[in-house]
């Protein structure tokens, strides 16, 4: 079977276009043919000239940018984001539409007269020829089932590249480790950010010595207001490494003791880091987390930052976390989308 992702093509830049990477691996490692056209990647709310023939051969999986004219070849197209009408209407296969977004993430710049995509996902779940609304979130599914007209396909985990994402190669040296090594690499979202979860972790480095805290792909590490949250964990000998996105978040991972997200869903943040065998202390709620608190409050950020301390001191099982993240495996994956575009193609 022929399965086209229409996805911004962004390594390394990009959540959406990372997501949209290991289900392509997924669908072709599983035996289908696998088309990936490049929508073109936005910037400043300008969207760049699609690229055709570029390569992304990370962890073994070549990835090659195709010609939109290849559209028509698929027998099914997911949709990870808008593309140019004439892409797609000429033949009629069906249409699946991955949901990256979060509801109240989609919600608020519509009400601030920005950007429009939580109408936009009512308006295509509204097409005849989209059979699937598909998001990896159960915990959004009464704010969109109302939405999409039935047409909900909601997996319980995301998929992860075993192959990149693992617990065995080569690990990152950090700059400025400390005894205990935390890291926190969330982007800041509408519906989320960094902030009550940064004064949480310097409530716990003047409670307890020797912990680190390392920023990776943090956008805002020059704006107005962070610098005084460095400087406060810098006087405490807590602020580790200050970096923007890099290009081997994998070696992060491995290179750290604890990954700290501010999400209640499973994130790809959250379940890379178990992939590689790191535990992770996340907001009340998430269902694959080790540790989980209340990140608006500063002390509940503490007590599970002890709680994760003294595991840490008796030694963490790797091996059980490793088998916990057995669940974003691409066969776990392919296995409920085979079926689905059986299904669809029937």
């Amino acid at each position: 079977m022929v399965i086209c992702h229409i996805a911004p093509f962004a390594p390394n830049q990009a959540g959406i276009y990372e997501a949209a990477r290991d289900m392509a691996k997924a669908d072709a490692i599983s035996g289908n043919q696998v088309i990936f056209i490049d929508s073109g990647v936005t910037i400043k709310g300008e969207r760049q000239t699609p690229k055709i023939g570029a390569i992304d051969n990370r962890a073994g999986f070549n990835l090659v940018t195709g010609d939109p004219a290849l559209i028509n070849d698929a027998d099914v197209i997911i949709m990870h984001t808008g593309a140019p009408d004439e892409w797609i209407v000429k033949n009629q296969s069906p249409l699946i539409w991955v949901i990256h977004g979060r509801p109240l993430a989609s919600f608020r710049p519509e009400q601030a007269g920005e950007l429009i995509s939580y109408s936009l996902y009512k308006m295509v779940a509204d097409w005849p020829r989209s059979k699937k609304m598909l998001y990896f979130w159960p915990e959004f599914e009464p704010h969109w089932k109302h939405l999409f007209n039935g047409k909900d396909l909601i997996l319980d985990y995301p998929v992860i590249d075993e192959t990149r994402f693992n617990n065995s190669e080569m690990v990152h040296k950090l700059e400025n480790k400390g005894e205990v090594n935390f890291l926190i690499c969330d982007s800041s979202r509408e519906d989320i950010d960094l902030y009550e979860l940064t004064v949480g972790i310097i409530a716990a480095a003047k409670q307890i010595q020797g912990l680190k805290f390392h920023f990776y792909g943090h956008d805002h590490i020059n704006q107005s207001g962070w610098g005084y949250l460095f400087n406060t964990l810098r006087k405490l000998n807590a602020l580790g490494d200050l970096k923007p996105r890099v290009s081997h978040m994998e070696q992060v991972y491995r290179g750290v003791d604890c990954l700290i997200s501010p999400n209640r869903i499973i994130t790809r943040t959250i379940g890379e880091a178990l992939s590689c065998g790191i535990p992770v202390i996340s907001q009340n709620g998430c269902k694959v987390a080790d540790y989980t608190c209340d990140m608006a409050d500063p002390l509940d950020v503490v007590d599970a930052i002890k709680l994760f301390k003294d595991d840490f001191d008796k030694g963490i099982d790797k091996e059980n976390i490793l088998n916990h993240a057995k669940v974003f495996s691409m066969t776990n994956y392919s296995n409920i989308m085979n079926k689905v575009y059986d299904d669809l193609t029937r």
